[in-house]
């Protein structure tokens, strides 16, 4: 048993860093939520009116999960190198400030980590070792650069922060969302497809947004210089004071790693203060 442990939490704390490198929020003004006339999970058949990238972004901030504190639960499924795990997560989290966060497995913590503005903290406590760092770390891991605010808004569903100039962002629909992106839909359609000229030099980022909330259904970053891709979908939104919240969603890293994760909340709550404990024993034995 303690074998399985170990090889799991060994690399449980990468894989969770590599997850959380594009996540949690920003936005600290009061939500105006468009209020649906039907459940956000359900599709419309309605043919969509024309939005300008300007009223799309209005719409898309405006209804973005805001909080001042966070605590959330949920299990999570990693596909990585041909491997598969399963384990739960619980988070804490200040608002631009922090998070804190605990891996568990058969009601066993296996794994604490602290993540600020500037520092990343890992302490595997199946294996008694721990690292401190930057995320200089893991855009290493990643092959991918990220910071906190990146970690900060994508577990949640938000907008990680793009181009606002309305020279650069390019806005589209379709039968059952809004496009959202820094590259006419046209060229988009040939990058996913994968047949882009090579010489296209720019990171291209673009959000799907439902078009009765403006709540993001997908996310994708092309790094095209570097040819990573970052994807994330979101499902099961639920409403939380006067914001929708997606209780799952699945994340897909493609670059000198592919990583498939897939995660669904059991808990969210918000405004409650909290504390974030992060003591690493003497005995640990560090690692970064």
């Amino acid at each position: 048993m303690m074998t399985i442990f170990s090889r799991v939490f060994s690399s449980l704390g990468y894989i969770l860093l590599l997850t959380l490198a594009l996540v949690f929020i920003s936005s600290c003004r009061t939500l105006k939520p468009v209020k649906p006339t039907t459940t956000i999970n359900d599709t419309t058949a309605k043919k969509l009116d024309f939005k300008t990238p300007k009223t799309l972004t209005k719409y898309l901030k405006e209804n973005e999960f805001n909080f001042d504190w966070l605590s959330t639960k949920f299990s999570a499924t990693v596909e990585n190198d041909g491997s598969k795990n399963s384990f739960n997560v619980s988070v804490r989290a200040k608002k631009d400030s922090a998070m804190w966060i605990s891996v568990s497995l058969l009601g066993i913590e296996g794994a604490r980590m602290l993540i600020t503005q500037d520092s990343v903290k890992y302490m595997d406590k199946i294996n008694k070792k721990y690292f401190k760092g930057d995320y200089q770390y893991l855009s290493k891991l990643l092959n991918l650069g990220v910071d906190f605010d990146d970690v900060q808004a994508l577990l949640i569903g938000n907008s990680t922060e793009f181009y606002m100039e309305d020279d650069r962002l390019k806005s589209a629909k379709d039968s059952s969302s809004y496009l959202l992106s820094t590259i006419k839909k046209r060229k988009l359609h040939k990058i996913l497809k994968g047949d882009i000229n090579k010489s296209y030099n720019e990171t291209v980022q673009s959000y799907w947004l439902n078009p009765l909330t403006f709540k993001i259904q997908k996310t994708v970053i092309f790094d095209m210089p570097n040819n990573r891709t970052f994807t994330a979908n979101y499902y099961n939104f639920k409403p939380i004071e006067n914001a929708y919240f997606p209780f799952k969603a699945d994340f897909y890293i493609e670059a000198s790693k592919k990583i498939f994760v897939n995660i669904e909340y059991s808990k969210v709550v918000h405004d409650e203060a909290l504390t974030m404990p992060f003591n690493i024993p003497e005995k640990y034995e560090r690692i970064w």
